[in-house]
Formats: structure tokens, sequence, C-alpha cells
């Protein structure tokens, strides 16, 4: 099953180029998503009753053209088959003459309320969302989505305080604000001018507020590199990849 629903570009969503931000794009995707398990009952607010909530594990972007303030945009989204463990989940952003101006595919795991231990995808869950067979990427590399590794060198750190307004309702720092993290460290035609047109994003393990972490940057291959560190280096939080 497509899932489709309507955005507009909002005051919130730009960066300073009035050109709608990798963070404005993010969080039209997840409040799509949201609104598709909503949809068939796997909401935010069904987790009282299902005891049940999704995690995000990966994304990767690739953005044809950044819409602007007051644009409107229609996302189509939709599952793809599951290994059982992980659910995969595939995004269209089109504009106001459906054209597709970025595409997106993401992973997510379920996880158990009381125990906060990851619970297998049964059938009638999957069944419930009705999988497509149809993915954005070609590669399948890019379609299952595996661990992004680190880089070995990088050249910039820094220190970095959690602050209240980086935590959700999950009592973790919520995933759009790993992309607030790393602006911190990244360069200006990155950061600013260009932004990184396609991006990678791997959660590898939650941040909460009492949590200290380090920020490391570099390059590799003309790909931009931001990790996430516990301070004391012991956990990986994640890994970030922008061309």
């Amino acid at each position: 099953m497509i899932f489709c629903a309507d955005f507009r570009v909002g005051l919130t969503l730009l960066n300073k180029n009035n050109e709608i931000s990798n963070k404005g794009i993010l969080s039209i995707l997840e409040d799509a998503a949201e609104m598709h398990s909503a949809s068939v009952g796997y909401g935010v607010t069904d987790i009282e009753k299902t005891d049940l909530s999704w995690a995000l594990l990966n994304w990767k972007v690739r953005i044809f053209r950044r819409a602007k303030h007051g644009e409107n945009l229609k996302v189509e989204t939709w599952s793809r088959p599951s290994n059982k463990l992980h659910f995969f989940r595939d995004f269209e952003l089109y504009d106001s003459n459906g054209n597709i101006i970025a595409i997106a595919s993401s992973k997510w795991v379920l996880i158990d309320k009381y125990t906060h231990k990851i619970v297998k995808l049964s059938d009638e869950i999957e069944n419930i969302y009705q999988p497509e067979n149809k993915t954005v990427f070609d590669d399948e590399e890019s379609i299952a989505l595996p661990k992004l590794k680190e880089i070995d060198n990088y050249s910039v750190s820094l220190f970095y305080k959690i602050r209240r307004a980086d935590i959700d309702i999950n009592e973790h720092v919520n995933n759009l604000c790993y992309l607030d993290i790393a602006r911190e460290i990244l360069p200006e035609n990155i950061n600013g001018e260009l932004e990184g047109n396609e991006f990678e994003i791997m959660f590898r393990y939650q941040i909460k507020f009492e949590d200290d972490i380090t920020v490391y940057y570099g390059v590799e291959n003309n790909t931009h590199y931001v990790v996430v560190k516990s301070h004391n280096d012991e956990c990986l939080h994640s890994v970030m990849k922008f061309k």
C-alpha cells in the first residue's frame, strides 16, 4: 500500500538559503511515516495499546531539487518486504508539478515498551502495511541499508553537551537533532551553501540527556563523515555521511 500525505514548506523547515533543509526533509518524511503507521494502528498514540514503538536505524536520502518557502509538496511512502527483524520504508517527495524532488530509504525496528528490546515482526504486522515490491534506489547496498563504517582518521573533534531541547518523548535525543549536532562541525560549504544533496545516517545507540558526547569530522573519498561517540569513546552513537 502506498500512503500519500500533503505538506507545505513552512519557515521552520528552511535553511539560510530559503530552501528546505535536510532536517526539514526528514521532518516531513518522518511525519508521513507516522501518519501511515497511525492509519493501520501502530502510530505514536497506539503505543499504550500495542506496547510497541518504532525505532529508526538508518536513513539514505538523495535530493534532486530543494523546495522553497511556501511550496506545496506530496510524500508517497510504502513499506518493503521485511526480514522479520528490520522493517524497510521508502519515500518519494513530489512538488506541485508532479516532479520527484527527493527520494529516501529507511530501516526501522519494533521495540517492546517494557523491555526496550527489539521484537520480531509478525506476519500480521507486516501484512497490515501491505508491502510493495518497489525500491527508490537500484543498487543492492542501498536497498539493504547496511551499517555505516567509520573512517580511519578525523581532522576535527568537539565536545557537545546534550540540551533539554534535544530530548524527545522517548527520553533520548530525537533523530532530527543528530543533524543539528552535525551542523556544529561540518564545514560551511556543506553546512550552509550546499548542505549535502545525498546523505546517510546510521543510528547505533541512543543518547540520553545525562550523556556527554564527542563529535568527529573527517573526509574520505570526497565524502564528509560526522561520527558521534560517548565522551570516553566507548560507545558509538551515530555515523553520518554527506556528499
